[in-house]
């Protein structure tokens, strides 16, 4: 199990196993991203994550946290014409409906995967278990084996010792790290958690938690793509891994897709996040740009090199937007024709892959304004909150007049700017913007935000305007400031807070 066969390989220990070609793997990756319905010009850039990857191993919590019912499970179409969030479920059956589809996707596409429960699972079954590890001739019990132990799992204790697992998955994965190296492959480990973290007597602490990072840190430094997979809308579990995720370079935090395609839509509104895409990123066979759009905002740069990647594929010679805009828009139009519109969750309707009005409105009229001498010029994302009035001025204004200027409306600045200005337009109170506060590295923490992820109204708007700011608490709360502010950094993120949690209450309430 350590050295599972891949595709167009034999292993000869312990007997000659038998492996599916690797033609046919790639048919058979072919026909999951047909039905996916993903982009025929995705192909390539999948193929490719593909080919690089050895083997994926999955650790599984298994214990009594995952019966909590804060997890949304799918209600999906036949064609996925629709996808809709059938409410709070438990973990744990958030966890099989995601664990199902990708057991079936390993074996169908010969993804060598080893399933690895936390807890043992008790008599009769089985802790550690895989698909795709030996014989072709096997999948099809691989697959019932793989499903029974799921589907038996008692979740009874309360310990989740993740770290002392993950130290023996570190050594296993160590062992083969020269001969992956050399053949310039990675195993894909997955962590299936909702964030409760114990050693293996049960205790819980800053000293368990700090173990578990430890581990992460050495399991990164292997040729390892880690994927965090979190069944929980828990907040401070959210944040913990967020933290992580921009600390280690190859590491993806994932929701559910609900989740995720929200985070998507407030920095890249202008892309349709569809399930599809989803599933790419929980598979592991997702770029590393891909893994960038709950990130930050994408420049027109970024949305070129990811519609090469992933929409028109090698076969269309897409114009570079800073080159001439008006081709680069027609040629995508016409790509994006001949794909089927996908299921929008923040839309809750089909919608086409790519918003063109959308992009038009964000870059168009700049791009064809801006002049070739300064086209070469470093851009950034118009998602960033384009200058406001206080801005030119800034160099002249005290602290509170700039905290003023972002929070009130001119030109008596009496009344409160909306929740969606408050939150796009919140990186102008930093430095190096406002010169009337001290730089610190904390300030960079914050992840900006498209203000035309806010043009929808309704139901749709609130939702949005939701996820926003439970993102910004957990930047803003006094509890996550750092010790070492000034007075004037402490007196702009009171400030702050104060005036977000005022508006939350008007607007959200």
């Amino acid at each position: 199990m350590d050295n599972p066969p891949r595709a167009g390989e034999e292993k000869s220990s312990p007997s000659k196993r038998s492996v599916p070609s690797l033609d046919s793997c790639r048919k058979y990756l072919r026909h999951y991203l047909n039905s996916l319905q993903l982009p025929s010009g995705s192909i390539g850039g999948v193929m490719e994550c593909y080919q690089f990857v050895d083997s994926r191993k999955w650790l599984i919590q298994n214990n009594a946290s995952m019966k909590t019912s804060d997890a949304h499970c799918m209600k999906i179409g036949p064609k996925l014409e629709y996808i809709q969030n059938e409410g709070e479920v438990s973990r744990w059956k958030e966890f099989k409906q995601f664990f199902d589809f990708h057991v079936k996707m390993s074996a169908r596409c010969w993804i060598p995967t080893e399933f690895w429960l936390v807890n043992d699972p008790g008599p009769d079954m089985e802790q550690r278990f895989s698909v795709a590890c030996g014989n072709k001739e096997d999948l099809s019990e691989d697959r019932e084996v793989a499903n029974e132990i799921i589907s038996r799992v008692r979740l009874q204790r309360k310990r989740n010792p993740m770290a002392s697992q993950l130290l023996r998955i570190e050594k296993r994965i160590a062992k083969k790290a020269p001969e992956l190296t050399s053949s310039n492959k990675h195993v894909i480990l997955m962590l299936c958690m909702d964030g409760y973290l114990s050693d293996e007597f049960g205790r819980e602490g800053s000293k368990v938690k700090q173990e578990f990072v430890d581990r992460l840190v050495d399991i990164s430094k292997l040729p390892v793509k880690l994927i965090v997979r979190l069944h929980t809308d828990n907040d401070r579990v959210t944040d913990f891994f967020n933290k992580l995720d921009s600390k280690l370079a190859d590491i993806d935090v994932l929701d559910d897709y609900f989740g995720e395609a929200m985070e998507v839509y407030l920095h890249n509104p202008w892309l349709t996040y569809s399930l599809g895409l989803h599933r790419l990123r929980e598979a592991g066979l997702a770029s590393d740009l891909i893994g960038e759009l709950d990130e930050r905002c994408f420049t027109t740069h970024d949305i070129h090199r990811f519609c090469e990647d992933f929409i028109t594929g090698e076969d269309v010679d897409l114009p570079h937007p800073r080159d001439d805009w008006d081709a680069f828009i027609s040629s995508l139009a016409s790509v994006l024709s001949n794909e089927k519109e996908q299921w929008n969750a923040i839309k809750k309707c089909q919608t086409p892959w790519i918003d063109i009005q959308m992009l038009e409105k964000m870059f168009g009229a700049r791009k064809r304004t801006t002049s070739s001498a300064r086209a070469g010029r470093r851009e950034f994302a118009s998602s960033v909150a384009s200058a406001s009035a206080f801005e030119s001025n800034c160099n002249s204004m005290t602290l509170e007049q700039v905290i003023q200027r972002w929070s009130h409306q001119p030109p008596d600045y009496k009344t409160l700017n909306s929740m969606q200005d408050l939150l796009v337009n919140m990186p102008n109170l930093f430095p190096p913007k406002n010169t009337a506060v001290e730089a610190h590295e904390y300030f960079g923490k914050w992840k900006c935000l498209s203000s035309e992820a806010f043009t929808g109204e309704g139901e749709e708007l609130k939702s949005l305007l939701k996820r926003a700011a439970r993102r910004s608490k957990l930047f803003l709360h006094p509890d996550k400031w750092p010790r070492d502010l000034t007075e004037s950094q402490t007196i702009l993120f009171k400030t702050i807070w104060d005036v977000v949690q005022e508006q939350e209450m008007k607007t959200l309430s």
